[in-house]
């Protein structure tokens, strides 16, 4: 193991949390102000030279202005392959707040949504609030299992089923093209939609097409911003099977959630992707995320852990007998909160016991070293007690 470089005691206040934790339980992007600093300045002031403050925050952007939507298709195109029409495109606050959209907009009373078997947490949350049903398929090394996909839309005629198909969450596991193009033909057949956060794809060293490109009539495909350029620029772009379903989700009129992004973000974006500037931030963020692998292979390197380098978090299954629990217990005393398998599921299936680390939240290496340590020393008393 990696000898610790930092003196007892010596941690700056500045980087953990109120608590004084210091958080790997999240998943937000490392920060790289080297290069986003001065990018966002720049930006900033070329806006505010072209529009006085009064009249770009006078109004919602509703869907977006001709010019995001434009921006959001030439954004989007890097993952879809080709720019989709501007009527497609939808800009919203945030990946979270376009699921709280689509999902009542497009799940009929009394049908059910299908969710991985270990899924990202907030969507169960959702489903719930609207009264949808879910029915979860069970996943493999390899993403959503076909056959169980296939009997879940035989016995209860899901709407729609959500997806994450690059670096999933929790497991990290990035659906193969092949099973992507089963999952694209399985969900035609039986007249699912495809909900397909992509939110991790950019950050991809080689991400795959996604099911969207593969199913476009079918698939509302989601690209967010918070996880690959920062965690508060919280837009997400939001494409539509067709223009007809995209007005009809996201009408200005609906009022049950603020969905709209706001304007000073929705500009600051626009503008980021016209300069070029989205790239160069999404570059100095892969390489600190690579720096941040190699940090956490030097010091877990002797630990059996799924991920890749373009991956903001890392599946760690535990030896049997060890409870993920009692370890995340352990850690947190010392000040590291991690997150458990369970909080990924439901309370009717026991997960294999496993932890997600987030490596991309603190602050500094210096930081994120602490704690992987704490981490490191933990898991190897866990092992000895078993």
């Amino acid at each position: 193991m990696r000898k610790l470089n930092i003196p007892a005691g010596s941690m700056p206040d500045r980087c953990v949390d109120k608590n004084g934790l210091i958080r790997l339980n999240l998943n937000h992007p490392p920060p790289v102000p080297e290069t986003f600093d001065q990018i966002f300045k720049d930006v900033l002031e070329e806006l505010l030279l072209s529009v006085s403050p009064s009249a770009l925050v006078k109004t919602h952007r509703w869907t977006g202005t001709e010019d995001d939507r434009l921006r959001g298709a030439e954004f989007t195109a890097g993952r879809l392959g080709t720019p989709p029409v501007e009527g497609r495109v939808v800009l919203t606050h945030s990946t979270q707040a376009a699921i709280h959209m689509i999902l009542p907009g497009i799940i009929p009373e009394g049908r059910t949504l299908a969710v991985e078997q270990m899924a990202y947490p907030p969507v169960r949350t959702f489903a719930q609030r609207y009264g949808v049903p879910l029915v979860d398929v069970p996943i493999d090394g390899d993403g959503l299992e076909p056959d169980a996909f296939e009997g879940v839309c035989q016995k209860a005629n899901p709407a729609a089923i959500y997806l994450v198909t690059t670096y999933q969450n929790p497991t990290t596991v990035t659906m193969s093209l092949q099973r992507r193009r089963q999952i694209a033909e399985i969900a035609r057949r039986y007249d699912v939609k495809i909900i397909e956060d992509d939110i991790y794809s950019l950050l991809s060293p080689s991400p795959l097409p996604p099911i969207s490109a593969i199913a476009p009539e079918i698939s509302w495909y989601l690209l967010g911003t918070a996880k690959s350029f920062a965690a508060g620029l919280k837009l997400a772009y939001v494409v539509a099977p067709t223009p007809n379903e995209a007005a009809r989700v996201f009408w200005p009129g609906v009022r049950a959630t603020y969905w709209m992004a706001t304007p000073m973000s929705a500009a600051l974006m626009s503008n980021l992707i016209r300069r070029g500037d989205d790239l160069v931030i999404l570059t100095a963020v892969k390489n600190e995320l690579r720096i941040r692998h190699q940090l956490l292979d030097q010091i877990l390197g002797d630990c059996r852990y799924a991920t890749d380098p373009g991956c903001l978090h890392v599946w760690l299954p535990l030896p049997a007998g060890t409870s993920s629990q009692e370890l995340a217990d352990a850690i947190k005393s010392e000040g590291v909160q991690i997150a458990e398998s369970n909080s990924y599921t439901t309370p009717s299936f026991r997960p294999s016991e496993a932890i997600r680390i987030g490596i991309g939240n603190p602050e500094t290496l210096v930081l994120l070293e602490h704690a992987l340590v704490v981490l490191d020393r933990n898991l190897t008393s866990a092992v000895r007690s078993i």
